[in-house]
């Protein structure tokens, strides 16, 4: 099945800030309705139009060529394999939750949830389906139900990565380091590797006092991108205020201020610089 991981990040000393998926549908307010009529007819009337008749079997081929769509990041073929399994097979749950990924991509969020809520009334034990549901919750600032969909996913299966990748950000987000710190070394340890994770677990791991675990965290996103903001402003408050590593700071945000800086940190960056400075003389 598809999971998304909504990318939660944070400044060490500002506010959170998430990304948002925009509304990115070709078509009119009359065309999502028409869409949501459509997708609703397939999972909800197909099934009543002719109850007597048996259950068709989705074949491994259409399993293959849905996946494949997916791999390959097509929302055409995505919509059209998944909603040709459903015609047949309207409780497909992972039709459902290709096709509702798909409207999700497309800001749909009412929609979204319908469908995977229709998943989970077939099968309630699907931890992707949760993980999912929490994505579109958290969209929708739906905080704390988003936060019991993570949660559920998890306890579904405990190895969950995206679940607790998202769940762990939240907890930055909401500076609870202790819950952040538990979800997101589930995260990393089943390999969740991406730039935003490993700011929320060096952040975490910085507030729980483990400065080396957070030091490698940023070094290794570096090291792919040297020119991540909010990783060298991170960074560069965890040498210069945590590690007395006031050269090594200085030289972090030298590189922050070439690639740019960040919105509305000028006075931050240059309250660290002077407190670098001074630790140097």
């Amino acid at each position: 099945m598809k999971k998304f991981l909504l990318f939660i990040s944070l400044l060490a000393l500002a506010s959170c800030s998430s990304k948002s998926v925009q509304n990115s549908g070709s078509g009119s307010d009359d065309a999502i309705v028409e869409d949501a009529i459509s997708e609703k007819k397939i999972v909800e009337t197909k099934a009543e139009s002719d109850p007597v008749r048996p259950p068709v079997v989705t074949t491994q081929a259409q399993y293959n060529s849905l996946s494949d769509a997916i791999k390959a990041q097509s929302d055409e073929r995505i919509y059209k394999e998944s909603t040709q399994i459903l015609a047949q097979s309207p409780h497909d749950i992972r039709a459902l939750n290709a096709l509702a990924m798909y409207h999700f991509k497309m800001g749909r969020y009412d929609l979204t949830q319908y469908l995977l809520k229709r998943a989970l009334s077939v099968k309630s034990d699907s931890a992707e389906v949760h993980s999912n549901l929490g994505v579109v919750l958290l969209a929708q600032k739906e905080q704390r139900l988003a936060i019991l969909s993570f949660k559920k996913a998890l306890q579904i299966n405990a190895n969950d990565s995206i679940a607790s990748a998202n769940l762990g950000a939240i907890y930055v987000a909401q500076k609870d380091y202790q819950k952040a710190n538990i979800a997101l070394e589930t995260a990393y340890r089943r390999g969740m590797r991406d730039p935003k994770t490993l700011n929320n677990y060096a952040i975490a791991s910085a507030a729980a006092g483990k400065f080396d675990r957070a030091e490698d965290m940023y070094k290794t996103v570096l090291k792919s991108d040297p020119n991540q903001r909010e990783v060298l402003f991170n960074y560069a408050t965890l040498l210069i205020e945590k590690m007395n590593k006031n050269s090594e700071g200085l030289e972090v945000l030298n590189r922050l201020k070439f690639v740019g800086g960040l919105e509305d940190s000028r006075n931050k960056i240059n309250a660290l610089e002077n407190k670098a400075k001074a630790g140097i003389k």
